[in-house]
């Protein structure tokens, strides 16, 4: 499933917003007022991010890297130890790949600079929302090569993944939609969801794009 412009969510999705600067804090507000996006809790460090997503319970957290209270990058993966299925996007001001790269290392589902205009902003927080990764495959396999991480091998299933499942996974590696998938491989989106949910429950990974990185760190791609 996408997040199509035309599509209504049922529910609110709560937002937690870790950066030290309440003014920029105060703009995404600002930026999220008259959306699905319900801001329910704020943090100005690593630390007050742990604690306070304990209090809220987020389903998506707004992160920066750089803050006065600790790296944003630690408090990364801190949440998801914590807090697996909960989405975290890097917001920030930096450019960087290797800082990119800790953050896809780390479990996070995309990378945006602040000065994204509002429109991209909500489309890529929306697909995140759906489930969709905002890196593509260039991006994925260029952060990996970055940090020093060890190739996954076949032993790190948890169960075997069926034909068709290793398909779809070697799609989603190349950062396409379950609509997208389910397109080339004349199913369902539904079908593409269910796989991609069995997918990430055979792998032990949280998300989507941990799965992705799974498969991109095997070399697995849609050639094969």
């Amino acid at each position: 499933m996408t997040y199509a412009e035309d599509s209504v969510i049922n529910r609110k999705v709560r937002v937690l917003l870790v950066d030290d600067h309440a003014i920029w804090r105060g703009g995404v507000v600002s930026m999220l007022e008259s959306t699905e996006f319900d801001v329910v809790g704020e943090a100005a460090s690593g630390r007050e991010a742990l604690e306070e997503a304990a209090v809220c319970k987020p389903d998506l957290v707004l992160l920066d890297i750089r803050m006065a209270g600790g790296d944003g990058l630690d408090a990364l993966v801190a949440l998801k130890q914590r807090f697996p299925a909960v989405i975290v996007v890097m917001l920030t001001t930096y450019d960087n790949p290797t800082y990119m790269a800790r953050a896809v290392a780390g479990g996070a589902a995309g990378y945006l600079l602040k000065g994204i205009e509002r429109e991209e902003f909500l489309k890529a927080i929306r697909a995140v929302a759906a489930g969709e990764m905002l890196l593509s495959a260039q991006e994925l396999v260029r952060s990996l090569r970055s940090v020093g991480v060890e190739t996954s091998t076949a032993d790190d299933l948890i169960q075997p993944l069926t034909e068709r499942e290793q398909e779809v996974l070697k799609l989603v590696a190349t950062g396409l939609s379950n609509r997208d998938i389910a397109s080339l491989l004349f199913v369902a989106e539904s079908t593409v969801k269910t796989h991609v949910e069995h997918i990430i429950g055979k792998l032990g990974v949280s998300d989507r794009v941990q799965a992705a990185v799974w498969a991109t760190r095997r070399g697995l791609n849609a050639e094969q």
